[in-house]
């Protein structure tokens, strides 16, 4: 294997109507003053949160496919930009309907790294948010669909109706039940 030694190429001066040229780093530091930072942010949050609601969509209809792709529509999903500051990757959120017509059940999508540095890797997490008897909102991780269906199988309530506060929606396997009741605002 040879290694060649990098040397700056031979610097040409061509001239234009006010004399040279500027260099290329100079002309990048003029294209970056121009541009409006806080619009490009803004920007890139829209793009994160337009490609969580596309990536939602995807999951359902790969993992989801008898359940949760057959009735969620993709158009209802809302996405939501990223929060760096509180270590939140952008998100989706789609309604998935309520049995009094005041506090709903919801479907949450978002990425969430597992493991640390370059063994790290990110992976998809679907939650399923539902009201509680008692004012406020329980969730539930979806591990799989199976996990899905035997929930919604051993549920005691009509379809869309608030839980039972001691009922924690448990779900046989490796699923688990956030029970917190911390939140009697509508989750989104």
């Amino acid at each position: 294997m040879t290694v060649l030694k990098f040397s700056p190429s031979v610097q040409h001066h061509r001239a234009n109507d006010e004399g040279t040229e500027p260099t290329p780093i100079s002309a990048l530091h003029q294209e970056v003053k121009s541009l409006d930072l806080p619009q490009r942010a803004r920007e890139r949050a829209e793009e994160h949160a337009f490609n969580a609601v596309l990536t939602a969509g995807a999951v359902l209809a790969a993992s989801f496919i008898d359940t949760l792709d057959r009735v969620v529509r993709p158009i209802t999903w809302t996405g939501n930009p990223p929060l760096p500051e509180n270590q939140l990757m952008a998100s989706a959120v789609t309604y998935l309907g309520s049995a009094d017509g005041q506090r709903g059940w919801w479907l949450h999508y978002t990425r969430r790294e597992v493991g640390f540095g370059e063994d790290g890797d990110l992976v998809h997490v679907l939650t399923l948010i539902a009201p509680c008897a008692c004012g406020t909102y329980i969730t539930v991780e979806l591990v799989d669909e199976d996990a899905l269906i035997v929930m919604l199988d051993e549920l005691t309530t009509p379809p869309g109706a608030p839980v039972d506060c001691d009922f924690r929606l448990q779900v046989r396997g490796a699923g688990w039940a956030d029970t917190r009741h911390d939140s009697t605002e509508p989750p989104f």
